[in-house]
């Protein structure tokens, strides 16, 4: 849309403005968005997306467009107050339009969704946040991923040729923008650091991720073997390393150990590779920390927690083939570690359960940070 300006002599410049509807529920593996499928004569027909529209018009603002929108599109009923704001995307399609995306988040709504307009949609279905169906409109998985990373904005710009669906293994176009003093929006709108985040960590390219569980939960193989298949580039830095090898130090409220991650952390982050951080990471003791790390980090951030249940933790202790191993961490000590689904506040963590192989874990991590399409270094 352009209009004339009369002062310089020429067109202004206008986008169109879209609204994105991020529906979400608890389910029982975790976070769940609603997706639909467009069909028909739509761009990105058979491609997943979030349930969105334009607005009408001058008369109509964007909490109402979002509002009407999911009522014609699902058959939900949202009140006014149940709206936020979650993430603002500029996008552009490889055919050349562009458009600012505005995508809000809905926790509480009336009515079961369901297909309203068959002409343009031929399927609805919940999806687990970390796992959105595929194939998705690419700018929409960039504006999932902000929501996800809890940026406030994004940049997804795609280039003459470039594929219309998201592909781990495609062009990434992503560009996260941090908020206000380097944090998040989405992230800061349902946890509050009780540190200010620091100066700025690494780039728009660069990947970090936690992996967080109980002892026994598979978070040391996980990240170990991210860091196998990836190759040269990421750094694996580990609590029980530095803790217990560097600092002979015991897992205590305010220890040493903290600080030294989150300073290995963003070393590693500032000279380019990606970084998976793993250990027990108690909340309670090394959340700020992390906090403070997924704040200042430009480019895409991922929280899993790997939740295995108590008796299974120990069935896998158990069979440890390191028999010092076994005598040194003893049964008692184990339960005694053992906090039962210890998360980050804010609700951005990944649970994954203990039914997931190791395989699978890696793969599922790979791809959702998409660490799967990168390159590994070659110097």
């Amino acid at each position: 849309m352009t209009s004339y300006d009369s002062a310089a002599g020429r067109e202004r410049y206008r986008l169109t403005v879209d609204v994105h509807l991020i529906l979400r529920r608890d389910g029982e593996r975790g976070a769940e968005v609603l997706l639909s499928r467009r069909a028909g004569d739509v761009y990105a027909a058979g491609l997943w997306h979030l349930p969105s529209g334009h607005l009408d018009g001058p008369h109509e603002d964007m909490v109402e467009a979002v509002i009407r929108e999911a009522a014609e599109e699902t058959g939900v009923v949202i009140d006014r107050a149940d709206v936020t704001l979650a993430v603002t995307v500029h996008h552009r399609s490889p055919f050349g339009g562009a458009r600012i995306g505005l995508f809000f988040e809905v926790r509480r709504f009336g009515g079961e969704p369901r297909v309203m307009e068959p002409a343009v949609c031929d399927a609805m279905g919940w999806y687990p946040l970390d796992a959105p169906a595929e194939p998705m409109v690419a700018y929409c998985r960039a504006g999932l991923d902000a929501y996800r990373a809890g940026r406030p904005g994004a940049v997804h710009f795609h280039q003459p040729g470039d594929p219309v669906p998201y592909r781990a293994d495609g062009p990434d176009r992503t560009r996260l923008l941090p908020g206000a003093g380097g944090s998040g929006g989405g992230k800061s709108s349902r946890r509050t650091p009780r540190r200010a985040p620091r100066t700025a960590v690494g780039s728009e390219h660069t990947r970090l991720v936690v992996v967080r569980g109980n002892s026994a939960s598979g978070k040391s193989s996980v990240a170990a073997g991210i860091r196998d298949r990836f190759g040269r580039g990421l750094a694996l830095v580990g609590q029980d390393n530095l803790r217990r090898i560097v600092l002979r130090e015991r897992d205590v409220p305010g220890g040493a150990n903290i600080g030294l991650i989150g300073t290995a952390v963003r070393y590693a982050l500032d000279a380019g590779y990606h970084v998976v951080v793993e250990g027990i990471l108690y909340a309670d003791r090394y959340g700020d920390m992390l906090a403070g790390l997924l704040d200042a980090h430009r480019g895409v951030s991922r929280c899993y927690y790997l939740d295995v249940p108590i008796e299974e933790t120990l069935t896998r202790h158990a069979s440890k083939a390191d028999p010092g191993l076994l005598l040194q961490v003893t049964e008692r000590e184990l339960r005694d570690w053992y906090r039962e689904r210890d998360l980050l506040p804010g609700g951005f963590e990944t649970v994954i359960g203990a039914d997931s192989s190791l395989a699978d874990t890696i793969g599922r991590i790979m791809r959702d940070t998409g660490l799967a399409g990168l390159s590994a270094r070659t110097d």
